[in-house]
């Protein structure tokens, strides 16, 4: 096979119809985020913390175990599954609002039975999508499966400003509902090889963390993510509080704040998929470019600056991730679903845990602030990488 591994991971059917399904799916999904920032921030600002802890918490407790299920089980039926399962979320939101009864405690409750669907469906997504695409391509695939998730987020992000403020919280919840349902029905079609699948035995999740930690070229990068996922990346909390109480913005600004960010990430996308594999020092000059950006961010004195640090925080927070992900898929084979399980416990646990502290040090010190701690925390994971730094085996510090 020869040309770009992304282009000739596009000539395989199986993953186009993937990523067709995908690209709705995602941008109604982030269209969802908006809708739901926006009710959240105007009912209590701090519990938007608490909404995204309870959004990612499950992954901490039940990601190894599903990215075991992953290496057990056939991957494409337990995407099927997620999907439809994050449907039935959407749509119990809709209904919740319809009625008028999304109350906090309500919401909380949905957000956590996303989050234990959630910790199924990202283990399963990345154990499949190179399964779609020739070997010598499945890098390329996964690279196209990560650039159209970031154009459906920033696609979304947009969207979820134009339905939030012309047809309200409700219509946007139900398009959600919608776009998993058409993306559950397409990935039925989709004709896949059988998954690699490895006998149920005990100390299979043991197994996986053992390889981790015992393999350093792996275990150093999880923790440099640990640390900027919990302190460094808290957009999710800090921009719609930033938006309402430092820039004064509605639920239009909130939106274009998220596009900023995922036009960004989208970039550091393309950037990524174009350079191929990272160079020596990749991690440590992102996780510097992610700081400045964070810092310009909280110093910024109009919306257009503040739109530019924040695209940055994107653009270096998608390469760092990126970057991770190209060290973490060179893992064993038989433990791609267990690694990719670990990758996702650490990043959205790590959205989990620094959520509700992000949220409480907003009202203690105030949105800038908070981003200037990130950008501190940030720095503290490049400081990380440099102590972990092991010249012969890792490719990234």
């Amino acid at each position: 096979m020869t040309g770009h591994p992304a282009i000739a991971a596009l000539k395989a059917p199986g993953l186009r119809r993937y990523l067709a399904g995908q690209l709705p799916s995602v941008a109604c999904s982030w269209a969802q985020v908006v809708a739901l920032s926006w009710v959240v921030v105007e009912r209590d600002p701090e519990a938007l913390g608490w909404l995204v802890a309870w959004q990612f918490a499950p992954s901490l407790l039940l990601g190894p175990w599903f990215g075991t299920l992953a290496d057990r089980h056939d991957r494409k039926r337990l995407l099927i599954l997620a999907e439809t399962g994050l449907g039935l979320v959407a749509l119990g939101y809709t209904l919740a609002a319809g009625a008028g009864v999304l109350d906090l405690p309500l919401i909380y409750l949905l957000a956590a039975a996303w989050g234990v669907i959630n910790a199924l469906d990202t283990p399963a997504r990345r154990a499949l999508v190179p399964m779609l695409a020739p070997a010598e391509a499945a890098a390329g695939a996964s690279a196209l499966s990560g650039t159209v998730m970031l154009v459906g987020m920033t696609a979304g992000s947009a969207l979820g400003a134009v339905l939030v403020t012309t047809v309200g919280v409700t219509a946007t919840f139900a398009a959600n509902a919608a776009s998993f349902l058409g993306d559950a029905l397409l990935l039925a079609t989709i004709r896949v090889g059988p998954s690699p699948r490895i006998r149920r035995a005990g100390g299979q999740i043991r197994d996986g963390l053992r390889h981790v930690w015992r393999t350093p070229a792996l275990r150093a990068p999880l923790l440099a993510l640990a640390v900027v996922a919990t302190l460094g990346f808290t957009v999710q909390v800090s921009v719609p509080i930033f938006v309402r109480v430092s820039l004064s913005g509605g639920p239009a600004l909130v939106g274009a704040a998220f596009t900023a960010v995922t036009v960004g990430s989208l970039v550091g996308a393309l950037v990524a998929t174009a350079r191929g594999e990272p160079g020596p020092h990749a991690l440590t000059r992102v996780a510097g470019l992610m700081a400045a950006a964070l810092v310009l961010t909280a110093a910024s004195t109009s919306v257009p600056i503040a739109l530019v640090g924040l695209a940055g925080v994107g653009l270096a927070w998608s390469l760092f991730i990126a970057f991770v992900l190209a060290v973490l898929q060179r893992c064993e084979p038989a433990m791609t679903g267990r690694v990719m399980s670990l990758f996702a416990v650490v990043l959205l646990g790590g959205t989990a845990a620094g959520a509700p502290l992000t949220a409480t040090l907003i009202a203690l010190t105030g949105p800038r602030t908070a981003l200037a701690v990130s950008a501190v925390a940030t720095v503290g994971a490049v400081l990380l990488g440099l102590a972990l730094r092991r010249p012969r085996r890792m490719a990234l510090w």
